[in-house]
C-alpha cells in the first residue's frame, strides 16, 4: 500500500474516534492543551540547559580540592587540559576513551580568579544602556 493510503485510512480512523468521543468543554481541551504545551516547555528548557553546560564545560561543583585550570580542545573530542589538585598542577590529555597524563607541571599556571557574577551583570548592563 502506498503512504498515502495508509495515512488517509489513520486520519479516517482518527476522525472517527474524535466524533464518537463524548463531547468535553472547550475549557477542559484548553486547559490540557496549556499543560501538556508548559510541560513540554519546561522538560525541553531542562534539555538545551544541560546541552549547554555540557557543550561550555560549566563546573558541576563549586570547590573542593581539584579544579580545572585551562583547557585546550586539539580535536572534535580531544583536548588538553591543567589540572590542579591541591597545590600540584598536572597536564592530561584527554579523548573519548581515557585520560592520560602527560606531564606533571614544575611551575604552576597562575589562576586567574572568575569574574564575580555581579560584575559581569553591571558591565553587560553598562553596554545596554549605552
Amino acid at each position: 500500500m502506498s503512504a498515502r493510503v495508509v495515512m488517509g485510512a489513520a486520519l479516517a480512523l482518527l476522525s472517527s474516534a474524535v466524533v464518537a468521543a463524548e463531547p468535553v468543554s472547550a475549557g477542559a481541551n484548553d486547559q490540557m492543551a496549556t499543560m501538556v504545551a508548559s510541560l513540554v516547555g519546561v522538560v525541553g528548557l531542562i534539555i538545551v540547559l544541560a546541552v549547554l553546560a555540557r557543550r561550555f564545560n560549566l563546573p558541576n561543583s563549586v570547590g573542593g580540592p581539584m579544579k580545572t585550570v585551562a583547557m585546550l580542545p586539539v580535536g572534535t573530542k580531544e583536548r588538553v587540559a591543567v589540572i590542579q589538585v591541591g597545590d600540584q598542577q598536572y597536564l592530561v590529555g584527554i579523548t573519548g576513551q581515557n585520560v592520560t597524563l602527560l606531564d606533571k607541571l614544575e611551575q604552576p599556571l597562575e589562576t586567574a580568579a572568575a569574574p564575580q557574577f555581579a560584575s559581569v551583570l553591571a558591565k553587560f548592563n553598562k553596554k545596554r544602556e549605552s
